[in-house]
């Protein structure tokens, strides 16, 4: 992509929705690791930032969301708001930007850091518990990083990331020219 690109849909949906995505790298790519924490610092939890800052903040969102879906092909790093009724699309959308932005421009902290840190830690402890769990570790190593050692290898990438890593992957890929921006509005255009 060369520049941001938008949608608006309508469906049969009882609020409007904003979308913001950015185009992310594949997993495995050493971009992916702290892009992985940036996902937990934005959205893993009530205290993460786009619930704390759009829902109960702000009361913009009824819900507010996101995730980098970071698989074996490059993907999409996305956030979500379900506008909350009296307030705009248009609203979602910037403040949803402006989350990203405060990532590239402010960064995290090392308290967020710490916090994402822990939460892969549990992630990675409770998705180990029975021989299927292992089972499921060991293909993806194999199958997507063709290397087995990286099923317990990526643990202490995750753990020595940096602040500094987080913010240079915000600037590296949350840019307005890697940007994919859907509204999606409900039947006859009521907002």
């Amino acid at each position: 992509m060369t520049q941001e690109r938008r949608a608006v849909i309508e469906e049969s949906w009882p609020l409007p929705a904003v979308v913001v995505a950015y185009h992310v790298t594949y997993d495995g790519h050493p971009d992916s690791y702290p892009l992985h924490l940036t996902s937990k610092i934005l959205s893993d939890g009530q205290s993460a930032r786009i619930s704390r800052e759009l829902i109960y903040n702000k009361r913009l969102c009824l819900s507010a969301f996101g995730s980098g879906n970071i698989t074996e092909h490059p993907n999409l790093f996305f956030a979500v708001c379900i506008v909350q009724p009296g307030r705009t699309p248009e609203e979602a959308e910037t403040a949803l930007i402006a989350e990203f932005e405060k990532l590239k421009t402010e960064g995290v902290t090392a308290h967020e850091l710490q916090r994402a840190q822990n939460q892969f830690a549990r992630d990675y402890i409770l998705g180990r518990e029975s021989n299927e769990d292992k089972a499921s570790h060991l293909a993806h190593a194999a199958v997507i990083h063709s290397d087995i050692t990286t099923a317990d290898g990526e643990f202490d990438i995750f753990v020595n990331a940096t602040v500094a890593d987080v913010q240079r992957v915000a600037r590296t890929y949350f840019n307005a020219s890697n940007r994919v921006v859907l509204h999606v509005l409900q039947k006859g255009g009521r907002r």
